[in-house]
């Protein structure tokens, strides 16, 4: 499925072809005497593949052909959720003139993939490649040894996300020099939070939480929780994707956030997101803090995104880490007891440890490549204790509520590119980005011949 993006149309030969438009003077223009015809379909074609790899053919002109009419598509980028918008690849269209034995080459990228949320996802291969979310986990060895020897089972805290991929750029050579470059769309980001939630069976009146607003069913692209998405490839800069948030539920009044990275253009990358200055001290309330306290230990980080490539075969950039940690040190052979309703209760560690110890991860999602590629998302990995009371509620307990947040900023898309020679040239939203995890956008090249008789 594809989501169709409003169409911004742009005019080819305009000054954006600077200041790497040099290389375009190659391409001359031939003129004929004689009319030529418009073959019914297209002669030539190239499509990127559903395994990510793109596709590529090539032909010498032959005889009685003075120019050739083309559609260039880039490579989408891919989402993990159908309510996180990926990024459309560039559609490009125009005519030129060619000549009897001139080499023409067309690249039909790939576009990006959200694999799933627990699985990295490589850039979409094209003309440049997309950026990828395939990085190492960066969580210390020495961390995951802590939380696993606290709580060696598995936990919904410990959690190594990654957000989706870039696509790839999609391009029309003859005689190797480029003719038009289109964009791939930016990958989506990655949005989740978890922590020690509150339980029913226990809670007392007026207990809070560390965690962000999420209602029940609640989209990731309203206005409480937002996941940041990738940029489309619609003129001849890429746009930038939109910045993720979530809102703390103890103190509506902040918010955690993570930025999307820039789009390409005129052969110059786009900047990666910027760095998230995450919260510190206490919330303006004073519920919550962003520090280790009652022998809970937590930790956050984030980092800015990467640049996009340069040139005409700019790579969308990578994605980046961020991770962030929750230890419980307090006495492990002590019990959460309490009273509930008239109802003594004593609960032990092995079935309450899990909500007060893990490790989490995200990598942000990957530019669309272009002609300047998009810069990779930002990463943010957030955490967060309540201050004034104890899980539950409990005036005789002894864990105080945490959680974690994990933000993953959308890729930019690449910059497209169509040169001055061309007539009629036009970049516009190819429209192709997909809605599901597991699907590609790809982006193709096709070709028509304008034949004449003698």
């Amino acid at each position: 499925m594809s989501t169709n993006i409003s169409r911004r149309k742009v005019v080819a030969g305009a000054a954006w072809a600077a200041p790497v438009v040099a290389a375009s003077a190659a391409v001359p223009a031939f003129a004929s005497s004689t009319v030529c015809e418009w073959e019914s379909t297209a002669a030539y074609s190239a499509n990127g593949n559903a395994s990510g790899a793109k596709g590529t053919t090539s032909f010498v002109v032959p005889a009685l052909v003075d120019k050739i009419k083309f559609e260039v598509v880039g490579g989408a980028g891919g989402t993990n959720y159908d309510d996180m918008a990926a990024g459309s690849g560039a559609k490009i269209t125009g005519i030129i003139e060619v000549k009897e034995g001139q080499t023409v080459q067309l690249i039909g990228a790939a576009g990006g993939i959200g694999n799933n949320p627990l699985t990295p996802a490589e850039g979409g291969e094209g003309y440049g490649n997309g950026g990828s979310s395939s990085l190492p986990n960066p969580v210390p060895s020495g961390i995951m040894q802590q939380v696993n020897t606290i709580w060696p089972a598995s936990s919904p805290l410990k959690r190594i996300t990654y957000s989706a991929s870039g696509g790839g750029s999609s391009a029309l050579v003859i005689n190797g020099t480029p003719v038009a470059v289109a964009g791939g769309g930016g990958g989506a980001g990655f949005i989740n939070n978890g922590g020690a939630n509150n339980n029913p069976n226990y809670m007392e009146a007026g207990a809070v939480t560390a965690s962000w607003q999420w209602p029940s069913g609640a989209k990731r692209n309203g206005n409480i929780i937002f996941g940041s998405t990738g940029g489309s490839a619609e003129g001849a800069s890429g746009s930038a994707g939109l910045e993720g948030f979530g809102i703390y539920d103890a103190d509506n009044s902040i918010r955690e956030t993570v930025e999307a990275g820039e789009g390409g253009a005129n052969g110059i990358g786009g900047n990666g997101g910027a760095k998230t200055a995450l919260h510190t001290g206490k919330s303006p309330n004073g519920v919550l803090g962003f520090y280790s306290a009652n022998n809970q230990e937590i930790y956050q980080s984030s980092k800015s995104g990467n640049q996009g490539g340069e040139g005409f075969k700019g790579n969308g950039g990578n994605g980046v880490a961020s991770y962030s940690y929750l230890i419980d040190n307090n006495d492990r052979t002590k019990k959460e007891e309490g009273t509930h309703k008239g109802t003594g209760y004593a609960l032990e560690y092995k079935s309450i440890g899990f909500n007060f110890n893990g490790y989490e991860s995200v990598i942000s999602a990957g530019g669309g490549a272009g002609y300047g590629g998009g810069g990779s998302g930002a990463s943010s990995s957030s955490s967060a204790i309540v201050l004034t009371q104890k899980w539950n509620n409990n005036p005789n307990g002894i864990r105080q509520n945490v959680s974690f947040g994990q933000l993953g900023g959308g890729g930019g898309a690449g910059g497209s590119y169509v040169a001055p020679g061309v007539s009629g040239g036009a970049i516009e939203s190819a429209g192709n980005a997909p809605t599901d995890r597991g699907a590609r956008g790809n982006g193709y090249v096709k070709v028509t011949l304008c034949q004449r008789t003698a």
